[in-house]
């Protein structure tokens, strides 16, 4: 069905990432009472925030996130594997035209590859290992038309980051923003 800008919708994304916030997210799960991950395809471990922490506690956290991975049957990336979004993209979770979320407000940086990403917090992390699914209220889209092509040295990060200056008041808070036009086809991933 079409939908608009500012309706609330159920939805199953493809994946859900959490990073060294599973801890607090398993706390969670364990809280709302859930025993079992529905789609133990659905969620996705990178341990990639914490690295160089070699602490007792925090080596004992990250044995328990695998621990849980392990008994769920759920994907897991050590750490040392690589940052979490970049393992999403390259292990195929996030691809074009799906729709992936992460615990981590990074999570919007799929669009570079197609695929729609939106952070969610870990409460809601949890209920959609619990559940499948989350609701999600459709953002208005900003159309950015960018014409002719970048110049040498140029590069999509410099585009967003010109954009960021130029829109610094909030006036696409929560917002999707769509690149449109013959200058998008010089952008790289």
């Amino acid at each position: 069905r079409k939908v608009s800008a500012g309706e609330f919708v159920a939805v199953r994304p493809s994946h859900v990432l959490t990073h060294d916030n599973t801890a607090p997210v398993i706390s969670k799960f364990n809280t709302i009472g859930a025993k079992n991950v529905k789609d133990p395809k659905q969620p996705v471990f990178v341990l990639d925030h914490n690295v160089q922490d070699k602490s007792e506690k925090n080596l004992a956290k990250y044995r328990s996130i695998q621990e849980f991975a392990s008994q769920h049957g759920i994907d897991f990336y050590p750490a040392g594997r690589g940052i979490g979004h970049q393992v999403m993209v390259e292990e195929g979770y996030a691809f074009p035209g799906s729709f992936v979320v992460g615990s981590d407000s990074h999570s919007n940086m799929y669009g570079g590859i197609g695929c729609l990403g939106t952070p969610v917090v870990r409460t809601d992390a949890a209920a959609i290992w619990a559940t499948e699914q989350t609701w999600w209220q459709v953002p208005p889209v900003a159309l950015v038309r960018l014409e002719g092509k970048l110049r040498q040295g140029v590069t999509g990060k410099d585009v967003i980051i010109t954009l960021c200056g130029l829109f610094n008041t909030d006036q696409v808070l929560n917002h999707a923003v769509e690149f449109v036009g013959e200058g998008v086809l010089s952008l790289s991933v």
